[in-house]
């Protein structure tokens, strides 16, 4: 978004110091305070190679926990429990990475846990007291944001009131959209242009945010505008009931009990894709190295199964819709679809074979996807990707339903966790409501999360 560039320097800048701080604070407490056995005679200025090492870590890690989506509409507590969680980890990784059996155990555990207190306590006093300035600063009416609200009805006027009385939100309220004028005269924002005018508006006034607010029966204009806002480097928020009738269920944000969800136009930043793919190159490469005699061994039983090839390849839609060949281990007959056609997945399939029914039980029949990942076509998290065919189906009838086509298609997912092998012909919108759910919540703990749902999954053969 426009405007933060800033804030986001600023934040690295800051907790590139902590960082260091917290380093140099921790040696001086194991080395120099005299409150440990076994001191090492070396200055300090040899550490500034690995001082710097580790806060390049921290950077990455932070980032990929999404502390640097700088949002001033964040509560304190969340920040406080993103902080917790990434300081966390970071402490977990680290432990792990130099844990040496020849030192007392007891005495590292106690330095990482003040290292780790020390880094949470830092990175959080720096957004909270950034924070509380920013929010200061926009009751005093500096810094706030052109906004435009769009919808109908008393919604639109309630979110009107609500933005005049929590300045603090950011929002300047200059210019509203909509088709029905009438009860709408206390807006203050001058003409109400209708909803037509919306492309030219944003085209001619540079807004940074869209308030959309709409009455009920109206989802299908609500798509439109979001889908149209969309194309702009704006920040879109709709309320919370509104979108789960457009999609399905969320985890909505607070603003002082307002419940809203933001349809960020871009899922991830640079930063977070580049780390995100980093960690599917690095997964990837590990798991096809460990999965590597299961691969000789269904190999080996496909052919022995049934006629026809080891693998099989089809048409799938990435990122962005861009078309590409998926690769998974054959489970069914050569040609299944010759009479048939494309067909979603289907409980007791007569075109699975005996051996198919167990490698899509254990998942095995996606491990030549590790292939796609490695080729940049999928991730190893993310929504399944379907084919062209059902893709067209959906945009028709689920409004929003490009909006998961902004992100990599994936190996497991949000929805694999909790539905079965055939949930995309028992339900296939409550499929797309897990979808949307992780689209919208996406983050490095929760890629762990899925990870480690899949490994019970897997294991239990509920695939």
């Amino acid at each position: 978004m426009r405007g933060t560039w800033w804030f986001r320097s600023l934040l690295f800048a800051l907790d590139a110091a902590i960082l260091e701080l917290a380093f140099f604070g921790v040696y001086w407490w194991r080395f120099r305070s005299g409150l440990f056995i076994n001191p090492i005679d070396f200055h300090s200025s040899e550490l500034w190679i690995p001082s710097l090492v580790v806060a390049l870590f921290w950077l990455l890690h932070l980032s990929w926990f999404g502390l640097y989506r700088i949002d001033p509409l964040d509560s304190r507590a969340l920040i406080v429990q993103r902080a917790v969680t990434a300081a966390g980890y970071g402490i977990l990784i680290i432990f792990f990475v130099t844990f040496d059996p020849a030192k007392p155990l007891a005495s590292t555990r106690l330095i990482l846990f003040g290292y780790g207190l020390g880094v949470f306590a830092g990175i959080t006093g720096v957004r909270l007291a950034l924070l509380t300035v920013l929010q200061e600063m926009r009751r005093r009416g500096h810094g706030l944001l052109p906004t435009l609200l769009i919808g109908s009805g008393e919604r639109l006027l309630a979110l009107r009131r609500y933005l005049e009385l929590h300045r603090e939100v950011g929002a300047r309220v200059d210019a509203a959209l909509s088709d029905s004028e009438t009860g709408l005269e206390s807006l203050s924002v001058g003409a109400i242009r209708p909803l037509a005018d919306l492309r030219a508006l944003l085209e001619e006034r540079k807004f940074a945010l869209v308030y959309a607010a709409f009455g009920e029966g109206e989802e299908q204009q609500l798509g439109r505008v979001v889908r149209l806002a969309s194309h702009f480097r704006v920040r879109c928020f709709v309320e919370a009931d509104q979108y789960q009738a457009l999609i399905g269920a969320v985890k909505p944000r607070f603003l002082h009990g307002h419940p809203i969800v933001e349809i960020r136009r871009e899922i991830l930043s640079p930063v977070e894709r580049a780390l995100k793919r980093g960690t599917d190159i690095v997964g990837s490469l590990i798991l096809m190295l460990i999965s590597l005699p299961v691969w000789v061994v269904i190999s080996i039983a496909i052919k022995l199964d049934s006629p026809g090839p080891v693998f099989f390849l089809q048409d799938r839609v990435g990122r962005h819709g861009r078309i590409f060949r998926i690769i998974k281990f054959r489970s069914m007959v050569v040609d299944a679809e010759v009479k048939t056609g494309a067909v979603l997945a289907q409980r007791n399939d007569p075109r699975v074979t005996k051996l198919g029914k167990f490698i899509r039980a254990t998942r095995i029949d996606e491990l030549p996807q590790f292939l796609n990942v490695l080729m940049g076509q999928m991730s190893i998290v993310g929504p399944r990707p379907e084919r062209p065919e059902f893709v067209e189906r959906f945009k028709q009838e689920v409004p929003l339903y490009e909006r998961r086509l902004n992100v990599k298609p994936g190996i497991t997912g949000w929805a694999q966790v909790h539905l079965s092998y055939h949930a995309t012909a028992d339900a296939p919108l409550e499929k797309l409501e897990k979808d949307f759910y992780y689209i919208e919540n996406i983050s490095l703990p929760l890629d762990l999360k899925i990870l480690y749902m899949t490994l019970f999954v897997v294991l239990r053969g509920e695939g």
